[in-house]
């Protein structure tokens, strides 16, 4: 579809909305929409779009004109899939209330557009809309704002691809191809986590060890044990086609739910503390200097794949933080938001 996003000012301006219509725009295009984020200045004909969301203009007193003459597009072109997007209802805002309401100009803001669906950023918006306008709460739509993950974590091209934020659980091995760092326990302890119902995804950064030879028979070894476990969508081998950068190991990091490093001796453990920085929880082989190395931060284990998979499942049912960060960011991933609830409504929205 052809869509044009409407609001008072865009980019290089910074504000909430400006950047919500930046990642909107992002994200229906990566839909495979034509979209176009228009300001006034710019100059536009309604009747080149399918569809035309407008943020705000209907609902704020910054530039009445624009509001009257978008009002009276609504009103003429009908085919058109007019959205009245809400973030703000300065007719019963207290930050407002100073305003001379009875005005004709301002008094449109209190009612309702002609030929259009009206989105709430929020059930509280939806309230204040319905409030405003007299409309009955189930014909205002609530649509959350969403983020561009992406840029909001800074994630690298090869890691952002992988959309990795979609799984309930991510765990990450940043590790060499080398039998001491205990891959195959990963993966049996995936094993265990999906046999529990977890949407568990286990990453390895899983680099060959040019100091060992039988680094390429190793990896062979844990690709058989992922078929004959039936885990090819569950163990992800991030280094079997190219080498990740150290960027790529950053973003790992960033869309990760923990660390999981099983090794059967180290010398250090350097991926403890870089996992202790992203603020992720880590598991861990209960190895001397792991605890030497970060003390009460590891979560450690010494046990068979199902105790270590229930000692996880706990720490998943337990901690709060960590299960609304993955909610969260689930929720309010933008391309997900407008698939799910913005693009059914441009398909059914003709008036």
């Amino acid at each position: 579809m052809r869509i044009a996003i409407l609001h008072y000012t865009k980019a290089p301006t910074i504000g909430g909305v400006e950047r919500v219509i930046r990642d909107q725009a992002a994200a229906l295009s990566c839909l495979g929409h034509e979209v176009q984020i228009i300001v006034k200045s710019d100059g536009w004909m309604a009747a080149d779009w399918d569809a035309v969301l407008v943020h705000n203009i209907f609902t704020m007193p910054f530039d009445l004109a624009w509001t009257w003459e978008l009002r009276e597009l609504a009103a003429a072109l009908p085919g058109i899939r007019w959205i009245n997007w809400v973030h703000d209802v300065a007719a019963v805002s207290p930050h407002y209330a100073h305003l001379p309401w009875r005005d004709a100009g301002r008094a449109l803001l209190s009612q309702p557009v002609p030929n259009a669906l009206n989105v709430a950023v929020s059930q509280v918006r939806r309230a204040d809309y319905a409030r405003a306008t007299g409309l009955p709460l189930e014909s205002i739509h609530v649509i959350p704002n969403g983020l561009d993950l992406v840029s909001v974590l800074g994630l690298t091209e090869r890691i952002a691809g992988l959309r990795l934020w979609e799984h309930e659980l991510v765990l990450c091995h940043p590790t060499r191809l080398i039998r001491r760092k205990n891959i195959e326990l990963g993966i049996r302890v995936t094993a265990e986590l999906k046999a529990q119902g977890v949407d568990v995804l286990y990453a390895v950064t899983g680099a060959l060890d040019p100091h060992q030879a039988d680094g390429m028979a190793y990896f062979a070894e844990l690709e058989a044990l992922v078929s004959t476990l039936d885990l090819t969508q569950q163990v992800l081998f991030l280094c079997k086609e190219s080498p990740l950068s150290n960027d790529d190991v950053r973003s790992l990091y960033a869309v990760s739910d923990a660390l999981f490093f099983p090794s059967t001796g180290e010398g250090f453990g350097l991926p403890l503390l870089e996992a202790v920085a992203h603020r992720l929880p880590v598991f861990c082989a209960d190895l001397a200097v792991h605890r030497e190395v970060i003390g009460e931060a590891g979560r450690y284990f010494r046990t068979e794949p199902d105790e270590i998979s229930a000692q996880i499942m706990q720490w998943l049912r337990n901690d709060h933080v960590n299960r609304q960060r993955s909610r969260l960011l689930r929720a309010h991933d933008m391309v997900k938001i407008c698939q799910e609830h913005l693009e059914p409504l441009l398909l059914t929205a003709n008036h």
